[in-house]
């Protein structure tokens, strides 16, 4: 009887206080290949998390799909077979819908708004059924890369009726293909891996990315006019699995989330300041014409209708509570 009362004193014990793994190795896998500011900044993570914890947690950084395309990781995430990544909240939308609100074409007026809009309580219900439904949860809920512009082969499109006819690459997402049609074009989806070559080839006649995607990806050799519409805000994050991270001790999880925090706001001051200086050393180049001020009011017109297509897909009550909190935010 005595062993037994030990024996159950011991369990009530570890339950009353669980026991953390003295040292924890976190896999990241994610899309950005080397020489680019979020790769840089994923790798600074790992070495603050090491330094902070003491050897405790170390993150391994996989960069450029070395683990699988970015819809693919997502869904590694989901399974616990990858502890990390840093998709868009576009990519997500496939787990929960709605996320790919965060990418709606003219729905933002600047990048601090957006910002206090996706860090605030409009988001919070789809954060929780991420990690309810999904056992993902966010470290750092917004993580900028940059507006979405559009490159062309030869036409040069300043309105959207300019874009009538064309054939547009668009990820496999609803809302570009929504997006594509509303400006009179025929969304093409393709691989991202596939891009250049199918720019190259003339198989689509333009494609749409954020200016350091453009950028190193070299998309401007093979484009000969770019047009800022600015027309979304591409929104990465940064996420683990909920077991993984509950796998950590209390202490360890907020090192984590800080230096999530802390690379995060430096990977939007850094890419700012490339976004400018790779736009202009585009234009310096001469390979490729800038029209720097389209009819974005026209735009935003033509894309509006959209929105109602949408709504079945996000939610009508998901919506209702962003569009509302955009309204609060620019209130103040």
């Amino acid at each position: 009887m005595m062993k037994t009362g030990a024996a159950i004193f011991a369990l009530a014990a570890v339950l009353m206080f669980p026991s953390y793994a003295a040292a924890q190795t976190l896999r990241f896998g994610h899309a950005n290949a080397p020489g680019e500011v979020a790769n840089d900044m994923f790798n600074e993570l790992a070495e603050r998390v090491k330094t902070r914890t003491k050897g405790a947690v170390t993150i391994r950084v996989y960069p450029s799909e070395q683990l699988g395309k970015e819809a693919d990781l997502v869904q590694q995430v989901k399974q616990g077979a990858l502890d990390m990544s840093a998709p868009s909240m576009a990519v997500m939308s496939v787990l929960v819908p709605a996320l790919e609100m965060a990418s709606g074409p003219f729905l933002w007026k600047d990048w601090k708004e957006a910002e206090t809009v996706l860090r605030g309580p409009a988001f919070d219900p789809l954060w929780n059924e991420l990690r309810d439904k999904h056992n993902i949860v966010p470290l750092s809920k917004i993580l900028y890369w940059g507006w979405r512009n559009f490159t062309f082969t030869e036409r040069e499109v300043r309105k959207p009726e300019d874009m009538v006819g064309l054939k547009i690459r668009v990820p496999e997402s609803p809302i570009w293909v929504e997006m594509i049609r509303a400006f009179g074009a025929a969304p093409t989806p393709i691989p991202f891996g596939e891009v250049y070559t199918a720019l190259q080839q003339k198989t689509v006649d333009g494609q749409e990315n954020p200016i350091p995607t453009i950028f190193s990806r070299k998309f401007y050799e093979v484009q000969a006019v770019l047009t800022m519409t600015r027309h979304m805000l591409q929104n990465n994050t940064i996420v683990i699995n909920k077991a993984s991270l509950a796998k950590l001790s209390p202490e360890n999880q907020k090192i984590l989330l800080e230096e999530a925090a802390a690379v995060s706001a430096k990977n939007t001051e850094l890419q700012q300041g490339r976004e400018k200086s790779m736009l202009e050393e585009m234009r310096k180049s001469g390979r490729i014409k800038i029209i720097d001020e389209p009819d974005r009011a026209a735009f935003q017109a033509k894309v509006e209708p959209a929105y109602a297509n949408l709504e079945a897909r996000w939610g009508a009550d998901n919506l209702k509570r962003l569009r509302a909190e955009i309204a609060k935010v620019r209130g103040k």
